[in-house]
């Protein structure tokens, strides 16, 4: 960072440099933008029409064959997600995967139940044309205005003029409302209300006992949930009449739907963007869109009144967010990473959620670690791991986070070129192959320069070695020099070594190894990175550094 770049101090008080953060930001600026422009020129529309009620009016398109066919293909786009997810959710002991479909199943057997129910089209006999009124006409409105944009009061657009007819301005009464309109407002309602309460249930961390027994119950809850779409698409075509007037027209049924979906659906697209930032990968963005999407959605079926702009806004929506959705499963399936994206959705824990995002690259490369040498890439996850808790507490977004955790996995990668009886000695290194060890870093970031190249993964792996008091390697850079990244795994790499039996040594005792950082602090770390680490420490060796103190070498080599 330039002298003349003042830092940015978050409320932690810790440093961090803006440009290293501005490269990360400029990667994934191209995936988010698309997503960025659609949800807010959703949302922008929506206000201009909301304000401009001239031109939300003016755009009234009365077309029930559109409106057939609009609610058909989200609810089509919506029904393969809902199958790949069910098969998913079959297929793996994970509760809140099963949750996952049982949004995608409501939403695309209620929605279809909307569009089959649609008025003068499919079952309902031809709508009445209306009654062109002449300029002077008085037309009618319905008494109560709520569900008007779902079929809620009546099958045609309505607008409120002078109150009291006259010899020379005729009352006009509109035609009579489809015999489906109660099935096709409570429809609409019902299922955005549904799948947003199963999208933000599958975000939930519940009891183990409550999670195991939807997982034993899967096929049978999954076969439960198809039944009863069944049954209330029998009930609601076959016999609409028992879907009573007062429920869909009542103000409290509209406002509370209109709650659950906000709180609901914005809940969930708060924790699945939170896993986007974190993993990068697809999916989470794809339903992160959605969820917004069926937010947006409510909104446009409680202002916007039969037929109006506003109306058909709602179904473009529902549509937009449900083809986002199924693009993430489509990547995810030219990956071959259908299963694990899926139940990449339902991990909540950061490190699993970085971990789900490692690249191709990444894993290959862990892959070759773990054939090389288990104790290296053993390392590497636990660097990763520490790295992770102090890069938190130091306030660090997202995708530093993801880049971090990923150079620290791979911090040691350099070592596959090590001989064996280097790597392994058990007595100390002469000079000779302490520069052979030392090599290390620098090839590491040279193996990963076609997949990094200036990224924060690759300066993790080459600097990670380096010492605040500039007296490390393999470029002697001092301070603020290094990136504040490799300054977090330095840290993270010495006290897990420490804590480790190694092929020279036993692993040091708890209190030893916290000293050892402490007294680093200003000469081999940078001193607010010892201070996040100490915040961190007894939550890491309660987590992982138990169940690795007593770790043994796989291929231990004689002096």
């Amino acid at each position: 960072m330039s002298e003349a770049t003042p830092p940015i101090v978050p409320e932690s008080g810790y440093h961090m440099e803006p440009e290293a953060d501005g490269q990360v930001m400029r990667r994934t600026l191209p995936h988010t933008l698309p997503w960025a422009l659609m949800l807010g020129g959703s949302a922008a529309i929506f206000v201009v029409l909301e304000r401009n009620q001239g031109w939300n009016r003016a755009l009234t398109w009365q077309q029930p064959a559109g409106h057939f066919w609009i609610v058909s293909a989200a609810s089509i786009v919506c029904l393969v997600v809902a199958l790949a997810a069910s098969t998913v959710a079959l297929r793996v002991r994970n509760a809140r995967v099963l949750l996952l479909a049982l949004s995608f199943l409501s939403m695309a057997g209620i929605f279809s139940v909307h569009g089959l129910a649609t008025p003068g089209f499919v079952l309902d006999a031809p709508m009445r044309a209306p009654i062109t009124p002449s300029p002077e006409a008085v037309v009618i409105a319905p008494a109560d205005g709520y569900g008007s944009g779902d079929y809620g009061s009546s099958g045609a657009a309505l607008a409120a003029v002078p109150a009291v007819p006259t010899a020379a301005a005729p009352a006009v009464v509109p035609p009579a409302p489809s015999r489906f309109h109660n099935v096709t407002g409570l429809s609409s309602r019902l299922a955005l209300s549904l799948a947003a309460l199963f999208l933000a249930a599958s975000a939930v961390n519940w009891p183990a006992r409550f999670e195991a027994g939807l997982v034993r119950w899967r096929l049978a809850i999954l076969g439960g949930a198809v039944a009863l779409l069944g049954g209330y698409a029998g009930m609601g075509l076959a016999a609409p009449q028992l879907v009573p007037t007062w429920l869909v027209q009542q103000s409290l049924f509209a406002r509370g739907t209109l709650a659950v979906v906000t709180l609901a659906g914005g809940g969930a697209a708060i924790r699945f963007a939170i896993g986007y930032r974190r993993s990068g990968l697809t999916m989470y963005g794809a339903v992160t869109v959605g969820a917004l999407m069926l937010v947006q959605a409510q909104f446009s079926v409680h202002f916007g009144a039969t037929w109006s702009a506003v109306f058909w806004l709602y179904h473009f929506q529902l549509l937009a967010g449900f083809t986002a959705i199924l693009w993430g499963v489509v990547v995810a399936y030219s990956q071959g990473a259908t299963t694990r994206s899926f139940e990449a959705l339902t991990v909540t824990d950061v490190l699993e959620q970085l971990r789900s995002g490692y690249t191709e690259s990444i894993v290959t490369l862990a892959a070759a670690l773990e054939a090389r040498d288990g104790y290296t890439l053993g390392h590497g996850e636990r660097v990763a791991a520490l790295s992770v808790l102090i890069g938190q507490e130091m306030r660090l977004p997202g995708t530093r986070l993801r880049a971090l955790a990923g150079g620290a996995l791979l911090h040691d990668v350099g070592k596959i070129g090590v001989p064996d009886a280097v790597l392994h000695k058990r007595a100390s290194l002469d000079p000779a192959e302490y520069n052979v060890i030392k090599e290390h870093p620098g090839r590491g970031a040279d193996m990963l320069k076609a997949a990094f190249d200036r990224r924060i993964e690759a300066q993790v792996i080459r600097h990670h070695h380096e010492r605040w008091d500039g007296t490390g390697y393999p470029d002697r850079l001092a301070g603020e020099a290094i990136p504040l990244e490799a300054r977090i795994a330095a840290v993270a790499d010495v006290y897990d070594a420490l804590r480790s039996n190694r092929a020279y040594r036993p692993a040091w005792e708890l209190h030893e190894s916290l000293q050892l950082i402490q007294a680093g602090a200003g000469s081999h770390f940078d001193p607010r990175c010892v201070q996040a680490f100490l915040a961190v420490a007894d939550r890491w060796e309660r987590a992982y550094g138990a169940q690795h103190a007593d770790y043994e070498e796989r291929r231990p080599y004689a002096a």
